[in-house]
């Protein structure tokens, strides 16, 4: 009798014989892993690596300050940069070509017209006022004008002042302002108006001691350098009229960019609290109680400032920075003029 014969048959999968089957939490916990490992990769982190920590609130704050600061500098800069153009607008203003060939001359004075007055600078440069003659005037006037606007644009003014004052009148002009590439600064606007006050006085015959200056706006600080050059030569005039100027152009800056060093940036100050301060002639000082431009504060402040005993101040309440002055109050300039230079 045969014995039955029991053949094995091979595992399919050798694996089988060397590798158990995964426990089920085993195979839990390997699915996590897989789902972080994917998670990671889509997010673009290490999974073996720690999450980079958020920047500290501390560096965020010097970060934000360190950009403000740079931003503050910049402006800063800029101001500086653009002062000229800030201070002397006019002088970058489109040149208008002096198209009248009659101008004045001393032996062949043209009256009763507007026209060119030439006068040379201290660099040998020619400048044009332009200058109205009146016959038998009472007076000479040197009148110096603000930083938006040219001599040439301004004979409608000059005449007037000219009637109302019956002076023989003078509008004065700076380097820069006519068609060349000069920059105008401080002391080449004061130079100059001590070149016209002298070519004025050689002129028309009439001592610098009595001739009338006028000065409006930046003109008022232009005219107080012009008056603190003449006290040095002791040859100061008897009267000066200021028209809504200001103690200094650095303090009005200071004022509209209070959050900016104005005092420190600036080249141009015009302080005329300084310039003013060893004159003792006769001052009429106007200014308008609602101009912003050169706020009344900042004009009366001046005033408080000058110590001449014979000063007048004169108050417009509607009377705003660029409007044209009314004849009553150049008729009162004159009036409060003639009782000063009468009582003094």
């Amino acid at each position: 009798m045969k014995r039955p014969s029991f053949q094995l048959k091979p595992p399919a999968n050798d694996s089988m014989l060397t590798e158990p089957s995964p426990h089920p939490a085993q195979t839990a916990e390997t699915a996590i892993e897989t789902e972080m490992a994917t998670t990671a990769t889509t997010l673009g982190t290490d999974p073996g690596r720690q999450p980079k920590s958020r920047p500290s609130i501390q560096w965020r704050i010097f970060r934000t300050a360190s950009f403000l600061v740079f931003v503050y500098l910049c402006v800063c800069a800029a101001l500086v940069y653009w002062e000229p153009r800030l201070v002397f607008p006019g002088a970058y203003f489109d040149a208008i070509p002096l198209m009248d060939p009659n101008r004045f001359t001393p032996d062949e004075p043209i009256v009763g017209t507007v026209s060119p007055f030439e006068y040379t600078t201290t660099d040998g440069s020619a400048l044009f006022g332009r200058i109205y003659v009146r016959d038998d005037a009472e007076r000479v006037v040197l009148f110096l004008h603000g930083n938006g606007i040219r001599a040439i644009e301004m004979d409608g003014w000059t005449r007037r002042l000219s009637d109302v004052l019956d002076a023989t009148v003078l509008t004065a002009e700076y380097r820069g302002f006519q068609a060349s590439a000069f920059t105008p600064t401080q002391e080449s606007c004061i130079e100059d108006a001590v070149s016209a006050m002298d070519a004025l006085s050689e002129a028309t015959g009439t001592p610098v001691e009595k001739i009338l200056v006028y000065g409006r706006s930046l003109g008022g600080g232009i005219a107080a350098g012009l008056i603190d050059e003449l006290v040095k030569r002791k040859t100061p005039p008897k009267s000066i009229v200021l028209d809504r100027t200001f103690d200094s152009v650095a303090e009005a800056g200071s004022d509209m960019f209070w959050f900016l060093p104005v005092k420190v940036l600036m080249h141009n100050h015009f302080d005329s609290v300084a310039h003013l301060n060893q004159y003792q002639g006769n001052v009429v000082q106007i200014h308008g109680a609602p101009d912003r431009i050169v706020p009344m504060k900042n004009g009366r402040a001046l005033y408080e400032s000058l110590t001449t005993p014979t000063k007048v101040w004169i108050e417009v309440p509607d009377m705003r920075h660029n409007d044209r002055i009314s004849l009553e109050s150049l008729r009162r300039i004159r009036s409060e003029l003639e009782r000063l230079e009468t009582s003094s």
